[in-house]
């Protein structure tokens, strides 16, 4: 463990190894609250008017409240109800590499699309506004610790779009994912519209961004690894495990949220003072040798469940199944079609504390 500087000059505690991040995530003593951070919450910068929002997110929240927020939602996210939308990905896969030209950009011409128009049919967003919704999420992603003007000008017209989205759907509800959370209640408790915003926010956020980079890090680690691709092409039943194995060895989102010792705590040897951050590098915890076998080796046979490339605790991801979904079927889709597809030119990427993004990924298709 060590003290690092991030780029907007808050000092944090970095916790890199898989033991001492698996014990961060779930220490009550480290609060997720940002109400309780003050100038220290992650987007202390951002104006009120966002960081309400942010707030009544189950991220950043501590038991009760958070126990209350996913009890609510997780019916919606089951392997089962999930599992009901694999026909339409598998539709919308199939449509975008229909429209492939001869070199397409597996990341631009793909993943992103995919998360996209998922995402678009979910939450009901309107497909005119699909390209506006890429983009501010990814600013947000991208962004978040630097005290970008234009990353705070997007996540606030993300968060009117959320808003505004939870009051079309409670005057003219859907068959989609926001008007089943606007109706769902647990006996008289329901979800309030700063919640509901707030969590359709983080959803999207997971369900843009990070799924787009899921997908896009698993084609890309397929490809530059042919062996593993002809393991996968030979024996399809290993895809649930290669899909963990790319969690573990380059997780979409490389940084945990924010946690704030609430009183004395012991890590690493080291003292963390009240009122102090810890952060969890999760891909540096999935690649510990104390805890995996040959750590630095992309091997989809070993794909092992325990990573942490989705969180760990209470707070693990609660769209991680709709992220292997679609994951699985975008890995399916491209290579059952192309096998034999090579990548072309440069690949490019952008490096952030919160995540290491795979920005273009040109292949031939041969």
């Amino acid at each position: 463990m060590e003290q690092i500087q991030l780029p907007d000059g808050k000092k944090v505690w970095l916790v890199s190894d898989y033991a001492g991040t698996r014990s961060v995530l779930t220490d009550p003593r480290l609060t997720n609250d940002p109400l309780r951070m003050g100038d220290k919450a992650p987007f202390s910068a951002f104006p009120e008017s966002i960081a309400s929002v942010m707030a009544h997110d189950m991220l950043n929240n501590d038991p009760p409240h958070h126990t209350r927020l996913r009890r609510l939602v997780t019916p919606t996210f089951t392997v089962r109800r999930i599992g009901d939308h694999r026909p339409y990905v598998e539709r919308v896969a199939a449509e975008l590499i229909d429209n492939f030209g001869e070199t397409p950009d597996l990341v631009g011409d793909f993943a992103g699309p995919l998360a996209t128009t998922v995402l678009g049919v979910l939450l009901g967003i309107a497909p005119e506004d699909a390209a506006d919704v890429r983009y501010w999420s990814e600013m947000f992603v991208l962004d978040l610790l630097t005290r970008n003007e234009e990353a705070i000008e997007a996540t606030h017209r993300l968060i009117d779009y959320t808003k505004a989205l939870v009051v079309a759907r409670r005057e003219n509800p859907g068959d989609d994912l926001v008007s089943r959370l606007v109706s769902m209640h647990d006996d008289e408790d329901r979800l309030n519209d700063e919640e509901l915003a707030s969590m359709i926010f983080t959803l999207v956020i997971g369900g843009q961004t990070a799924t787009t980079q899921l997908l896009a890090k698993a084609l890309y680690l397929l490809l530059t690894h042919p062996d593993q691709l002809e393991l996968l092409l030979n024996d399809w039943s290993l895809l649930p495990s290669a899909v963990h194995e790319v969690l573990r060895i380059d997780p979409p989102l490389q940084m945990t949220s924010f946690r704030m010792a609430t009183e004395p705590i012991e890590l690493d040897g080291k003292t963390v003072p009240p009122g102090d951050i810890v952060v969890c590098a999760l891909k540096d915890a999935n690649r510990d040798p104390a805890r995996f076998t040959d750590p630095e080796r992309f091997e989809i046979r070993k794909g092992d469940s325990q990573h942490l490339g989705f969180g760990h605790g209470l707070h693990r991801c609660i769209g991680a199944n709709l992220a292997e979904l679609q994951c699985q079927v975008g890995i399916t889709a491209f290579f059952t079609r192309f096998p034999h597809a090579k990548p072309v030119g440069e690949v490019t990427w952008r490096q952030t504390p919160l995540i290491t993004a795979l920005t273009s990924l040109t292949v031939e298709r041969n």
